[in-house]
């Protein structure tokens, strides 16, 4: 689902050395958009740890919570605690790595952003640059494309406007021959941007199989976060989504935000999320082929 609000943040860790930086870049977001954070701790035998840093981190409006989880998954229990708590993000280190692809998506992760209500990031131990840079990758190519790439937009704008962080939005085309069906693809992704109040001069259409041009551009630019989408369903087009979302966050060791589509979205987007007087920027798209 896409981001509407950001006033109470739900940071999940177990291990100290994950769990430090997640904690860390949670109260950075808290900081920015004035939330609450509510830092889930998994392995109660870390409570006195995390308790320590939190109060180095001196974030009065950060409390600490340890549940005994019985046969409960953690991503069940996230769940469970999203729904109680109304949170509206999940921050949590990527469950397990790969030895050769530390940024692998695991099946866990795939299925807590599957089923979590609202948007999901993995965070690493790795900074964030000052400002935060982000970047969006949408596809366009169908209606349910379109859906996720609203919720998508929706999303990466919202964060980059309260983080006061630069974004930008990466699309490739893969249709080669008809001239009619790129330019219309063009037209709407355009559209959504505009509708969101990201500058177009943020908005880069390259041509080709997204494996092939998307990957490269991510590993060179070294952005802080990248926002995708999540499937809800177990199709081969879900797994296909799922394999391109992993090989694109696998170019790059940045955190990642899994958004869902919204499946009951109105005609026009929701534009409740711009308070903060943030001007549009000149429309100017940038074509790379």
């Amino acid at each position: 689902m896409k981001m509407e609000k950001l006033t109470s943040i739900l940071a999940v860790v177990e291990e100290l050395e994950p769990g430090v930086a997640v904690l860390e870049k949670a109260v950075k977001l808290a900081r920015r958009f004035g939330a609450h954070v509510e830092l889930l701790i998994a392995d109660d035998t870390q409570l006195s740890s995390f308790a320590s840093r939190c109060a180095a981190l001196d974030y009065g409006n950060l409390t600490l919570f340890s549940a005994h989880r019985d046969e409960e998954s953690l991503h069940e229990l996230i769940v469970r605690r999203v729904a109680a708590r109304g949170a509206d993000l999940v921050i949590k280190p990527p469950a397990g790595t790969h030895p050769l692809r530390r940024w692998a998506l695991g099946e866990n992760d795939w299925q807590l952003a599957c089923e979590c209500p609202v948007p999901v990031m993995l965070a690493g131990a790795g900074a964030w640059s000052e400002p935060v840079r982000f970047a969006a990758a949408v596809d366009v190519a169908d209606e349910g494309a379109v859906r996720f790439a609203r919720s998508i937009l929706h999303t990466a704008g919202f964060l980059a406007l309260g983080c006061r962080g630069h974004l930008d939005v990466l699309y490739t085309e893969r249709e080669q021959r008809d001239e009619t069906l790129r330019m219309q693809r063009a037209v709407t992704l355009a559209q959504l941007v505009r509708e969101f109040h990201i500058g177009t001069e943020r908005l880069q259409m390259f041509t080709g199989a997204p494996e092939e041009r998307l990957m490269p551009v991510i590993a060179a630019r070294e952005y802080d976060v990248l926002v995708l989408g999540a499937v809800s369903h177990r199709s081969g087009v879900a797994n296909s989504f799922e394999c391109l979302s992993s090989k694109l966050v696998d170019a790059s060791k940045c955190d990642v935000v899994l958004v869902k589509a919204n499946l009951r979205e109105p005609a026009k987007a929701s534009e409740a999320w711009v308070t903060r007087g943030a001007t549009p920027l000149p429309a100017r798209a940038a074509r790379l082929g």
